[in-house]
């Protein structure tokens, strides 16, 4: 057995070669020192073997970082590891992550490409959302438990099967669904606006009908006050300021937001819709979605949705206006004077939480926002 140890702002990651069983068990307990530590990471990617001794030094580990307020992660790991640490019970107590599977996507087809990632037909059966170079490896993992989750509480949405890896990218396999996007739909018929804004405000209700469980899904507000305190890198104080405030503004709430939520991500089969592209889910004020849709769609002179969906710009305002008249036709009248007032801080967010992780995307924000104060 070989360790490797890797210390990085108070994580302790430790790289297992070989097999961890009673002979080479000491060998890791020694490695595992945590002072300071509050993330200690266990990466299996070239272990072959664990038995109940090392089923003992990670719960030990565990034990000690859980006193100490830390956390314990299990990474890399391999089907017949994994088996092992579930029969234990130790996947009870310690977060395991499988080792993705590694798939080429050379000659598959591509269905639809975003700022995130692409999604391609894998097979008769699957498709295959891959995240872009530059995004946190693990997005694909949370995004699976988040779907996995979605689909158990009530929101229609594809089944996910399969965490892979194409290269240093990291993806979700789904299944694959006999749908059309609403963007797809909208475009093939450009005269009924109102039907298409109709259902997009059906399945934004829907979303925002279901409670959201705490233990899955993170508290949207708290993350944006974290993004938005970011932005103290590229923005004075006092605008730094003016956001947080305008973020305690917003009605906290324990219903799920998608904050993703366009016509690319609203599949549609049989006439029913399905809800894709489930990494954000959140729980929190469903005005985090409308903003988003108002980012998107309502303004024509950034060309935003002609970019992001090949809708005309001037249907995008089309399909905004009818999606506010249905969506806030059951809502009461407040609602819709408090989102107003307050319209162009939540088409920001989105902009604002993306650049975090989106390389260039800072950029474009500075010279759309420039454009946006100018017209306003």
């Amino acid at each position: 057995m070989h360790v490797t140890a890797q210390r990085q702002a108070g994580c302790l990651a430790l790289s297992l070669d070989g097999r961890l069983d009673v002979v080479t068990s000491p060998a890791v307990e020694s490695a595992i020192a945590l002072d300071g530590v509050t993330k200690l990471v266990f990466n299996l990617a070239d272990c072959t073997y664990v038995s109940s001794a090392g089923i003992r030094v990670f719960l030990n580990a565990y034990k000690r970082m859980n006193s100490a307020g830390g956390t314990t992660e299990i990474v890399e790991v391999s089907r017949d590891v994994r088996d092992v640490l579930e029969v234990t019970g130790l996947a009870k107590l310690i977060t395991i992550r499988m080792r993705p599977r590694e798939i080429s996507v050379a000659g598959l087809e591509l269905l639809s490409a975003g700022f995130c990632g692409e999604c391609y037909r894998l097979d008769e059966e699957s498709v295959v959302k891959l995240y872009n170079q530059g995004v946190a490896a693990d997005l694909a993992e949370q995004e699976k438990e988040f779907a996995r989750a979605a689909f158990v509480a009530g929101i229609p949405t594809a089944i996910s099967y399969d965490i892979v890896r194409c290269g240093t990218r990291t993806g979700v396999v789904y299944e694959m669904l006999d749908a059309d996007t609403l963007t797809k739909i909208i475009r093939r018929n450009l005269d009924d606006m109102d039907a298409h804004a109709r259902l997009l405000a059906d399945v934004a209700h829907t979303i925002h009908a279901v409670e959201g469980d705490p233990a899955v899904f993170p508290d949207l507000k708290t993350k944006l006050r974290a993004y938005i305190a970011a932005t103290a890198e590229f923005l004075p104080a006092p605008d730094v300021a003016l956001l947080q405030e305008r973020l305690a503004r917003v009605p906290d709430s324990s219903t799920c937001v998608h904050f993703d939520i366009h016509t690319n991500n609203i599949m549609v089969r049989h006439g029913e819709p399905l809800i894709i592209d489930m990494g954000d889910l959140s729980r929190g004020s469903y005005l985090f979605d409308i903003g988003l849709l108002h980012g998107i769609y309502a303004f024509p002179e950034l060309g935003t949705c002609e970019h992001v969906t090949k809708i005309p710009n001037a249907k995008g305002v089309e399909l905004w206006e009818g999606f506010v008249r249905h969506y806030f036709s059951r809502r009461p009248q407040e609602d819709l004077e408090f989102f107003m007032r307050n319209r162009h801080f939540f088409a920001a967010l989105r902009l604002i939480v993306s650049q975090s992780f989106l390389p260039g995307l800072r950029e474009m924000t500075d010279r759309k926002s420039t454009r946006l104060n100018s017209s306003h």
